[in-house]
């Protein structure tokens, strides 16, 4: 057994490890301090601007009760690509993130469905997954499932997804942080709270660890995290763009070049 002196050395230790292991994906954040959203657009929106160690967090809390997902795609006669505002405001949107990857003529890759209509098709890559959004007669549910979950849905009922965006990789899972490749760039992201709530994430300034930020997603609010119960980065690095127009905020992410597609909130009217 440990004496009452070198018990109380441990767990003095353990509280110093906490608080060092929270501080370092909390930035200015105290142990015990939740991240607040101010509401944006009336209700349904949140908006959080958060710096930690030189980067800036920009997060849109998402009530899918209130506000629908789409996919803006900006394929068309004449042009392949598009710049996140750009997608934005031609569906008359509040707000924007940049959402697949996609090769050097801009071709997106992995799947893209809006509005029950597949925009293109599952890509095979096993590390990569999909954000989706189904509708209900109860309303619209979110849901981060794996390639191999997508592949055991039969074609002919993909469609119907009011929203999917196939990317990689994964931050979170069940609520825990997954082990990532060392990396470091700026992140679009999105995080599942659960069914009806989503968080969209996209960084500026420096460079994100791609653990740091699913240490982030998956942690508790209480301790400075966002409480993920699922993640999903889209593509990031110079594609990495927001854009939000809304009541009371405007909000702009510049990226490096145009993308073919973005994932928008449409405001509550449209659902």
């Amino acid at each position: 057994m440990l004496g009452p002196l070198r018990m109380r050395g441990r767990a003095r230790a353990l509280l110093v490890a906490i608080v060092a292991f929270a501080s370092s994906f909390s930035g200015s954040l105290s142990l015990a301090e939740a991240p607040l959203f101010r509401p944006i657009a009336g209700d349904g929106l949140g908006y959080l601007e958060l710096p930690r160690g030189g980067t800036v967090y920009h997060l849109l809390r998402v009530d899918l009760a209130r506000h629908a997902l789409r996919v803006a795609d900006a394929r068309r006669e004449g042009r392949r690509a598009a710049t996140v505002d750009e997608l934005g405001r031609e569906v008359q949107a509040l707000a924007a993130v940049n959402g697949t990857f996609f090769d050097e003529k801009y071709r997106p890759l992995g799947l893209v469905a809006s509005a029950g209509r597949e925009l293109n098709p599952l890509r095979n890559v096993s590390w990569w997954a999909a954000f989706l959004v189904r509708e209900h007669a109860s309303g619209s549910t979110a849901e981060i499932l794996t390639t191999a979950q997508l592949q055991a849905i039969a074609p002919a009922e993909r469609g119907p997804f009011a929203a999917a965006v196939q990317a990689g990789p994964r931050t979170v899972a069940a609520g825990q942080p997954l082990k990532l490749k060392e990396q470091s760039a700026a992140r679009t992201a999105v995080c599942v709270l659960d069914p009806t709530h989503v968080i969209l994430l996209a960084t500026e300034g420096a460079a994100v660890e791609s653990n740091d930020l699913a240490a982030f997603m998956a942690a508790a609010p209480a301790d400075g995290g966002l409480g993920c119960e699922a993640g999903l980065m889209f593509d990031g690095g110079p594609s990495t763009q927001l854009w939000i127009d809304a009541p009371g905020l405007d909000r702009h992410v510049r990226g490096g070049w145009a993308v073919p597609n973005a994932l928008v909130v449409l405001p509550a009217a449209a659902r």
